[in-house]
């Protein structure tokens, strides 16, 4: 039979800028100090993160509760290309703690590490290994130069590579960045505020609500440390979750009306 391809022809594999854990072995070298936040995602599946000491006291969805996670800069040595990793699984995170505690291994900026997947779903396994000790090889810190990141931009839902950031998380290659890193404060990006577009939606949503939810929704946004007094003042940050809550109460009060009302309504 014709085949339209040469035999022996193997499509080229899909590189993208983030990293996803294969089956078997993943080999990486990490090359930056990692954020560390929580996620939780809205039901259109959008991601809201936010840094560590700001976790959510009430999460957007009971039954998925915001996951803890860190994420940091690696070489993807089966993609030759430098991506992010962004590691929500508790196995590979207790793998890096142990590994940070271990005097003969420290932080895992001098070794290469083999992250092993196994299984599937609920009975996926993750093993971290470490091997031996050696320098970053100068062709990935030279690949780290050309394509910088800022990892906090996750937290306003952004590209890290974007080109539009002043700011790029530093790269960590000798134990004297190591200090230099511990002594650097991160600067705060600026608050990202709703489109007035947004407002507009979003007070429309409100406005169907019940009267009593929605003094409560405006009574906690005035309260410290938001201090919002009116829906432009909103962070863009926060947009999704509060429309998600809101589009959910307006539902439930108008199945609560009388359906005389919702006709002449």
């Amino acid at each position: 039979m014709y085949s339209f391809y040469p035999e022996g022809y193997e499509p080229p594999k899909s590189k993208g800028s983030y990293m996803k854990i294969q089956q078997g072995e993943n080999k990486i070298r990490i090359l930056t100090q990692p954020i560390l936040g929580w996620e939780e995602w809205t039901n259109d599946k959008k991601p809201i993160r936010y840094e560590y000491g700001d976790k959510p006291k009430k999460d957007l969805n009971p039954k998925q509760p915001a996951k803890h996670f860190l994420s940091f800069i690696v070489w993807n040595y089966a993609d030759e290309e430098i991506q992010l990793l962004h590691v929500t699984q508790a196995g590979i995170r207790k793998g890096l703690e142990t590994l940070c505690e271990d005097s003969d291994w420290g932080a895992p900026f001098f070794y290469d590490i083999k992250i092993f997947k196994e299984g599937e779903e609920q009975k996926t396994r993750y093993t971290v290994n470490p091997l031996p000790h050696k320098s970053v090889a100068e062709h990935i810190i030279q690949a780290f130069k050309e394509k910088p990141c800022y990892l906090e931009a996750l937290f306003l839902n952004k590209d890290p590579f974007s080109k539009e950031w002043n700011n790029h998380t530093p790269g960590i290659f000798n134990n004297n960045q190591v200090n230099m890193i511990t002594e650097r404060k991160i600067e705060t990006p600026k608050t990202e505020l709703i489109s007035t577009d947004q407002v507009e939606e979003l007070n429309a949503i409100l406005n169907e609500c019940d009267p009593n939810y929605k003094k409560s929704v405006w009574d906690t946004l005035a309260k410290a440390p938001l201090n919002v007094r009116e829906l432009s003042q909103l962070p863009a940050s926060l947009y999704n979750k509060i429309k998600a809550a809101a589009l959910k109460k307006k539902e439930e009060f108008e199945a609560s009306m009388p359906v005389d009302w919702i006709v002449e309504a």
